[in-house]
């Protein structure tokens, strides 16, 4: 009976155009935005005599978080300088000139990896990659779709149940949200960008069946 539901609610389906960044659920993603790669990160740490006890030539190190697919990364600088936490920084791109501090990615890191005031940083990042890219979170409210009969990938998202994943389908069916703050004020969800930077984190911190906003340590370090 609930894949029923799912079939008949979602009949309407939006239809991605040519346009669209993201689409959720059964997720695809168009080819305006490569799959994995992340183009710049908001500073997390920054280690001006890299990290360790070694004898060898040290480097400034700067641990921080990727802004599209949220991949934690281990950046080494050009030179010192100035890395206050929360700017963002380009990120080098293979057989792409960018101009950029960092010298280059040394690797993408498992959450555990990261230093003390990275790891206390990172809900606040989140959160505020969250704000910069209120457009692709909104589509996601828009356009997220069942992911098997049984689970919607609404359900994925802390604090959303049954019952509030249904007035979201009702609601988007009539008019499209706008903003999060509409979606907030059409549904009575209070703090949405929480409840979204929770799920990031879980998929940061965890080893999620289902990754709606973020991508595996494995699929990022193939590229």
């Amino acid at each position: 009976m609930v894949a029923k539901k799912f079939t008949k609610r979602e009949n309407h389906s939006e239809k991605t155009s040519s346009n669209d960044e993201f689409v959720f659920g059964r997720i695809t993603h168009t080819r305006q935005i490569p799959r994995k790669i992340e183009t710049s990160c908001l500073v997390l740490d920054y280690l001006p005599e890299g990290k360790g006890f070694s004898s060898k030539i040290r480097e400034p190190i700067v641990q921080g978080i990727g802004i599209t697919w949220f991949s934690l990364v281990e950046l080494a600088m050009i030179k010192k300088g100035k890395y206050q936490q929360f700017t963002e920084l380009a990120l080098p791109q293979k057989d792409k000139e960018i101009k950029t501090p960092v010298r280059q990615i040394k690797r993408k890191m498992a959450v555990d990896k990261l230093t003390n005031t990275a790891h206390q940083a990172l809900e606040n990042a989140v959160i505020k990659i969250i704000e910069r890219n209120e457009k692709r979170f909104t589509s996601f409210f828009n356009k997220a779709q069942p992911i098997t009969n049984r689970i919607h990938s609404l359900q994925l998202v802390p604090g959303i149940g049954k019952s509030t994943m249904w007035t979201i389908l009702e609601q988007r069916k009539s008019i499209p949200f706008v903003s999060l703050t509409d979606i907030e004020e059409r549904t009575k969800i209070s703090d949405i960008r929480r409840m979204v930077s929770k799920r990031v984190l879980q998929e940061i911190e965890g080893e999620e069946k289902h990754r709606i906003f973020t991508t595996s340590l494995e699929s990022t370090a193939r590229k």
